[in-house]
């Protein structure tokens, strides 16, 4: 007990003394914002929610058989993404999200699903910089950014964290795969939980930790992320509601899965009720989006029991591929954004990527830098406002997993894009947008083109 109580205090001491380190770098090495508290008043609340796993045709508003009343909601009321790309699994995209940066940029750790630290320490990130301006800052739910206590959130600018540490777990259990060191990393704030909080669904968890936040930080600024381990695999649902809601599908894996978005959907619909029931709806900023392509198929036996093999249960049609493969079903996934007070209902149809976040808040509060941040997204807040229609002709880098199995990259509506040692293939998203068709043997100089622009992005990473 002694040595735990003495492991405590040291831990919240070095959290503390990386974070203020983490805050400090930040502010010195890219500049201050100018009147801080005074601008806090007028930013707003700010929730990010992720899914996990979630495919294009996996949500009511892209498919009428899908039962998602919640994000049919914010989609329609808000501003819902056409083209909202992310990295194909949910390391990278974590990664993209809180750095504003490719995960390659990061090394060979960061490039696919890992247990390992992915960001080195004093890396601005999300959560660093809204509490340069004054943000209490929080996460619930998956983080998968290095899987132990000392890697975690709390060292990353979150002033409190809950969930896993690693990556999906067993949805009452709460662990991860059962043949790894890091199999128990259900925690708070670092301390690890061994109790599996009496077996309560990984979702319902998530949206209490949220709610309860909501309540609590009312009256301040806040900026809370929650990562949900949904609708990842293993698929377990004891709750007949959800089920119930989804029988007119007759697959019975795809009603499975569809009863876990459903769960998803209704944990949604609680946070977006706390916020009006405490008079914060208006004054919240929520962006929401899917952390890859849906997996289609799992081969079960992977996660604690039971975790049941699945066959096409989930899908990102009508695009091709899915999560792990850089076809656009990998990584092409469904998103908006919703903030009532500043943003009229509207959809953007430019590309854009999970990589903007970063500049795009930093503009909206802002942040004034004195050096140029080596950020690879940039500032789409005026086409989200609709003060643009285009940004003009963007590239998009992409590379998967440690030993690049999976490369591509776009260039306006020109698409590269192979599996490792095989040759490139070459889509015109605009005439192609499923891609059915390689012009790659047709137009060899536009290949060539976007090989040598590729080239330049590739050089960019450190390995």
């Amino acid at each position: 007990m002694i040595k735990q109580q003495v492991y405590a205090e040291r831990t919240r001491w070095e959290n503390r003394c990386i974070v203020a380190l983490d805050v400090l770098m930040f502010v010195i090495g890219f500049g201050c914002f100018a009147q801080q508290a005074a601008a806090t008043a007028q930013f707003p609340n700010i929730l990010i929610i992720v899914a996990d796993d979630l495919g294009w045709n996996d949500v009511g508003f892209h498919n009428s058989e899908m039962r998602t009343p919640s994000l049919d909601r914010l989609a329609q009321r808000g501003v819902e993404f056409d083209c909202h790309y992310v990295q194909p699994e949910c390391t990278p995209t974590r990664v993209a999200l809180l750095t504003g940066r490719y995960p390659s940029r990061f090394g060979s750790q960061a490039m696919n699903a890992s247990n390992q630290r992915a960001i080195p320490y004093g890396t601005p990130t999300l959560a660093s910089m809204m509490k340069t301006l004054g943000y209490a800052t929080g996460m619930a739910g998956k983080w998968h950014l290095g899987s132990k206590p000392e890697w975690g959130p709390n060292h990353y600018g979150f002033d409190s964290s809950y969930g896993s540490l690693a990556g999906a777990v067993g949805v009452y259990d709460h662990r991860y795969r059962l043949n790894t060191p890091f199999s128990v990393t259900w925690h708070r704030d670092e301390q690890i939980i061994n109790g599996f909080e009496n077996g309560t669904h990984t979702t319902d968890l998530i949206a209490q930790e949220a709610v309860r936040w909501i309540r609590q930080h009312n009256g301040e600024r806040w900026f809370f992320y929650v990562p949900f381990h949904a609708v990842h695999t293993p698929l377990v649902e004891k709750d007949p509601r959800w089920s119930d809601m989804n029988q007119h599908l007759r697959s019975t894996d795809r009603r499975l899965y569809a009863a876990a978005v459903s769960h998803m959907d209704s944990a949604i619909g609680q946070m977006l009720q706390a916020l009006k029931s405490q008079g914060q709806l208006e004054e919240t900023l929520v962006l929401f989006f899917s952390d890859n392509g849906a997996q289609v198929y799992h081969r079960g036996g992977v996660y604690p029991p039971p975790d049941p093999k699945l066959s096409k249960f989930s899908s990102n049609a009508p695009f091709r591929g899915s999560k792990a493969q850089l076809y656009e079903g990998g990584y092409r996934v469904p998103a908006m954004i919703h903030w009532p007070k500043e943003l009229e209902a509207r959809k953007v149809e430019e590309p854009v990527h999970v990589v903007d976040w970063m500049p795009t808040f930093a503009s909206l509060l802002g942040q004034q830098f004195s050096e140029r941040p080596e950020w690879d997204g940039r500032n789409i807040w005026p086409l989200i406002t609709g003060e643009l229609e285009t940004v003009g002709e963007r590239t998009f880098y992409f590379t998967w997993r440690h030993d690049r199995k999976w490369e591509a990259l776009r260039q306006g509506d020109w698409k590269i894009v192979r599996r490792k040692d095989e040759e490139w293939e070459l889509y015109n998203l605009q005439q192609d947008p499923y891609e059915e068709v390689d012009l790659a043997k047709k137009h060899p100089q536009i290949t060539d083109k976007l090989i040598k622009v590729f080239e330049q992005e590739r050089a960019k990473d450190p390995d």
